[in-house]
């Protein structure tokens, strides 16, 4: 019955997120305005590294920290001999110079206050959990759900536009998107949480879903889940929020 709830509560804010005015209105978005919300995205982006370091020190169950630590690594793959190959980061920053991005746009546009305001916040929902009795759980359900969830459905809300010039691979006429479009997939929610298969592997997202429904073992830890999820997507919202005029917010309120 828990593990109903939470994947309810779910879907219903990833439903009330893919409704943000920003995503509605996407398709008319001028493409300069495209690349500014794509390039004040990347400050989150660069976030996650330390998002990742933080949780792996906070956690404490040994498979728990196998799990984080497998997914972190994957930031920086190597190839079969182990030569290290371009980082996200990196593959980040070649999508939006194929986008049309220029590197000075990249590289000089400075973080907007509400960027910088939203990442602190974050940083600091992460914080809150340490001392806490359902500690484990807030960290995981942070952890999951907004960088890996709500990442997810924003490359997805957001690939439209992308897709008119980078490609999912299939193109012969579109450049790859070795970013965008990976973390679209492998990030993915994919599946209700109690029903992952193994079949064709887990995404980000089912992995930590599999520990978070092993941690919820009562109604006052189901609470807290619940908490950090909703706070998690109230910063996402209010990210997409700065790109919006107030007069399309209080119409679509």
């Amino acid at each position: 019955m828990m593990i109903e709830t939470i994947n309810s509560v779910e879907t219903s804010l990833i439903e009330k997120f893919k409704s943000h005015p920003l995503f509605i209105q996407i398709d008319e978005t001028p493409w300069p305005g495209v690349l500014e919300i794509l390039i004040q995205r990347r400050f989150l982006s660069l976030s996650i590294v330390n998002i990742y370091e933080f949780a792996i020190d906070a956690l404490i169950d040994p498979d728990l920290k196998k799990t984080v630590r497998g997914i972190l690594n994957e930031e920086y793959p190597r190839n079969t001999k182990g030569i290290p190959l371009p980082s996200h980061r990196e593959l980040l920053f070649q999508d939006l110079l194929n986008l049309g991005a220029t590197a000075e746009m990249i590289l000089t546009t400075p973080e907007t206050l509400v960027t910088q305001t939203i990442r602190a916040e974050s940083q600091k929902l992460m914080v809150s959990c340490l001392g806490q009795k359902y500690a484990q759980v807030g960290l995981i359900a942070f952890l999951r759900f907004w960088a890996e969830v709500l990442v997810s459905i924003e490359y997805s809300c957001l690939w439209p536009r992308i897709s008119e010039c980078l490609s999912n691979g299939q193109s012969h006429h579109k450049i790859r998107s070795e970013f965008y479009y990976f973390h679209m997939i492998h990030d993915s929610r994919n599946s209700d949480i109690g029903k992952e298969s193994f079949l064709g592997g887990l995404t980000h997202a089912q992995e930590l879903a599999i520990h978070l429904q092993q941690l919820i073992s009562s109604e006052d830890a189901l609470l807290y889940c619940l908490k950090i999820e909703e706070a998690a997507y109230q910063l996402k919202y209010q990210f997409y929020d700065q790109f919006v005029s107030d007069r399309v917010k209080d119409f679509k309120s």
